[in-house]
């Protein structure tokens, strides 16, 4: 547990590097879209503050990933938790492992962060909301990314969704000895590889017999990479093993109606022009088409 006997700390991974990323870094929204952050920004502490009076926590983020670069090289970290990040230093990453204070931080809760593994007595006037047991003990995986220059967002992306949706190991017991009958080596639902840019985010049954929900997303956001930033334009019929497509309808991202319904009781928005042309109708015949970052739900039928 974090020692707490000099009233407690901040413990933080901090790495150090040659990179002049100019006060600017990348920190992903929930793992889709990096967002550019700059250090004392004005949008956040307001133009008449450039050097805020929280210098430290008033540029820290929340991250799954988070990324410096220059023209030269880039660098970045991979978490398999949501924690704190910050650039605060040119050429320098950090991300919050652990807090453990003694004094409350006047961020409203009212108590310190001093969380425990056996539990707190009641508050007061019942009792004097004493932490019972030891400190807890974090610990996680970091991951770190070294690329060349520009290239931060693809080599981030590259990991990032094997990382939050690593496989499932399942295994079983038997006498020794045992013969197992295994049909096959291996087993794959795909008849084929996807394009690397694109991964099969659920695949569910879905209603009536054969009837199922797929959902396809495309990995990269537009200008991360020359050629996986491109749209993708995929063949369902081709995916599946020994199974035929016999149907196909496009859904909400949610897969509670059809998109085409939705789409029609929706306020039309002028979308044709500059960057707020959005993706309509995209299916045809069974071919679908992603672009940077899209999300598209399809019910299916197979045969």
């Amino acid at each position: 547990p974090v020692p707490i006997d000099d009233g407690g700390k901040e413990v933080v991974s901090k790495w150090i590097t040659s990179i002049a990323n100019d006060g600017q870094f990348f920190t992903d929204s929930n793992g889709r879209e990096f967002q550019k952050r700059k250090r004392g920004d004005h949008n956040v502490f307001g133009p008449d503050q450039p050097n805020s009076d929280e210098p430290v926590s008033g540029n820290y983020y929340p991250v799954n990933s988070i990324f410096i670069e220059d023209t030269v090289h880039s660098f970045g970290c991979v978490v398999d938790r949501s924690q704190g990040g910050a650039s605060l230093t040119d050429g320098t990453l950090e991300l919050m492992i652990q807090r453990r204070t003694l004094y409350d931080d006047a961020r409203g809760v009212g108590e310190p962060l001093n969380e425990t593994d056996t539990g707190i007595t009641p508050n007061p006037p019942y009792d004097n909301a004493e932490r019972l047991g030891e400190g807890v003990i974090v610990k996680g995986h970091h991951r770190m990314i070294v690329g060349k220059g520009g290239s931060g967002a693809s080599k981030m992306r590259g990991i990032m969704d094997s990382v939050f949706s690593q496989p499932h190991v399942f295994v079983a017991s038997a006498p020794s000895g045992t013969a197992i009958p295994f049909q096959q080596a291996t087993l794959s639902m795909l008849q084929s590889s996807l394009p690397d840019n694109i991964m099969v985010i659920s695949f569910v049954a879905f209603g009536e017999e054969n009837t199922y929900l797929i959902r396809l997303g495309h990995q990269y956001g537009p200008n991360e990479d020359t050629s996986l930033s491109r749209q993708v334009e995929i063949d369902l019929h081709k995916l599946f093993v020994n199974k035929n497509l016999t149907s196909v309808q496009e859904k909400t991202l949610s897969g509670n109606q059809m998109r085409a319904d939705w789409e029609a009781r929706r306020f039309q928005w002028d979308c044709t022009k500059g960057d707020y042309l959005l993706s309509r109708d995209n299916l045809h015949d069974g071919h679908v088409v992603l672009k940077p970052l899209e999300i598209r739900t399809y019910e299916i039928v197979l045969s």
